[in-house]
C-alpha cells in the first residue's frame, strides 16, 4: 500500500511550548506533517524534526506552505506579512493581534496574495452546527464567563517576554482567557462597549486579575472574570437566552435550544489543534476561507484585549 505523500508542509517558528503543543497536533494530521522548525534559543531541542538556521530559509524554501507562528505575541503581525508576501499561508497562535489594525492589514494583505491566514483560537471546534445556527445575540441573552488558572509570580519572570507589555500584550486575560472570550464572541457578536474593574498587576501591563462587562452591539451582555491568582483551575461559559442556553464548562459542550437537549462529549486539546490544522488545509486545497478558524473573526476578541490594555 502506498501513503500519499503529505501536501500540507508546515514550517514552525518557535518551538518552545505553544511550538510543542503543534507539533504534537500535527503528529496525527492527515496531509500535514512539519516539515521543519525555526528555533534560534539553542537550548531547545527539536528532537527528530529537521531544524532550519533562519527565518529568512524557511521563507525562500518552496516546500513549506503554511507557517505557524508560536512566537511571543508581539512582532507576529511582522512575520505573518512577510510569510504571506513570500507565499505561504499562515497560522498565528492566540493572541493573534496587538490591535484590530493588525488584524486588518494581515487579513487584507492574506486575501490580495490569495493565502489563508487562521488563529489557533482551537476552542472554536467545540462548538457543534446546531449550537452555532442558533440566535444567541438577542438583546435578553445574558453570558457569564468565569477562567482561573493559577501561575505564581516566577511563572511570568520563566521567560523574559512574559514580563514584557509589549512582548507578552498582557498577562491572564491575554493567554488564558482569550480562547473562552473569543468563543463568547462567536456567539454574542462584536462588542460595542465594556466596563472594567481596577486591575490585579504582576507588574505595569501584565495582569493578573480582570473583572468586567462587555455589552455587544445586538444587545446582548456578557460579564467575566479571569484570575491566575486562584489555586482552582476552571473554564466556564454560560449563555442564557429567551429560547435556549448554552454552558460551555472545562470543555464540555451541553445546550438546551428549543425543547431540544444535547450534550456534545469533551474533546482533548490536541484534537482540537488538530481540527485548526485540517481546517487551514481544506482552506488552501480548496481556496475557499476556513470554516472556523480565519483570523477575520478574531477581531472581536482582538478589540475586547486591546481595550483591556489601553
Amino acid at each position: 500500500m502506498v501513503v500519499a505523500a503529505p501536501d500540507v508542509n508546515v514550517g514552525l517558528v518557535g518551538f518552545g511550548v505553544a511550538g510543542r503543543q503543534h507539533a504534537e497536533a500535527l503528529a496525527g494530521a492527515t496531509g500535514l506533517r512539519v516539515a521543519a522548525v525555526v528555533e534560534t534559543n539553542t537550548r531547545l531541542t527539536t528532537g527528530s524534526l529537521p531544524r532550519l538556521p533562519s527565518w529568512e530559509v524557511l521563507l525562500a524554501d518552496p516546500d513549506i506552505n503554511l507557517v505557524g507562528l508560536c512566537l511571543p505575541p508581539g512582532g507576529r503581525a511582522a512575520l505573518a506579512l512577510e510569510a504571506l508576501k513570500a507565499g505561504k499561508a499562515v497560522l498565528l497562535e492566540a493572541p493573534p493581534a496587538l490591535c484590530e489594525r493588525e488584524v486588518d492589514l494581515m487579513v487584507a494583505t492574506a486575501e490580495r496574495v490569495g493565502r489563508p491566514i487562521g488563529v489557533m483560537l482551537q476552542q472554536r471546534h467545540r462548538l457543534p452546527e446546531a449550537v452555532c445556527s442558533a440566535d444567541w445575540s438577542d438583546p435578553s441573552v445574558t453570558a457569564t464567563l468565569e477562567v482561573a488558572r493559577f501561575r505564581p509570580p516566577a511563572h511570568f519572570r520563566r521567560a523574559r517576554w512574559r514580563s514584557d507589555p509589549a512582548a507578552a500584550l498582557g498577562g491572564t486575560a491575554a493567554h488564558h482567557a482569550v480562547h473562552y472570550l473569543d468563543l463568547a464572541c462567536q456567539l454574542l457578536g462584536d462588542p460595542a462597549r465594556m466596563w472594567i474593574a481596577p486591575l490585579r498587576e504582576l507588574s505595569r501591563g501584565i495582569d493578573t486579575r480582570v473583572t468586567g462587562v462587555v455589552e455587544f452591539r445586538g444587545g446582548a451582555t456578557l460579564s467575566f472574570a479571569t484570575t491566575s491568582e486562584a489555586a482552582a483551575t476552571t473554564e466556564r461559559l454560560h449563555v442564557l437566552g429567551p429560547d435556549g442556553s448554552l454552558s460551555v464548562e472545562n470543555g464540555t459542550v451541553s445546550a438546551r435550544i428549543g425543547d431540544a437537549e444535547d450534550v456534545w462529549p469533551t474533546l482533548r486539546g490536541p484534537s482540537l489543534r488538530r481540527l485548526v490544522y485540517e481546517d487551514m488545509a481544506e482552506a488552501m486545497r480548496s481556496g475557499r476561507r476556513t470554516r472556523h478558524s480565519g483570523l477575520d473573526d478574531a477581531r472581536a476578541v482582538t478589540r475586547i484585549l486591546e481595550t483591556l490594555r489601553a
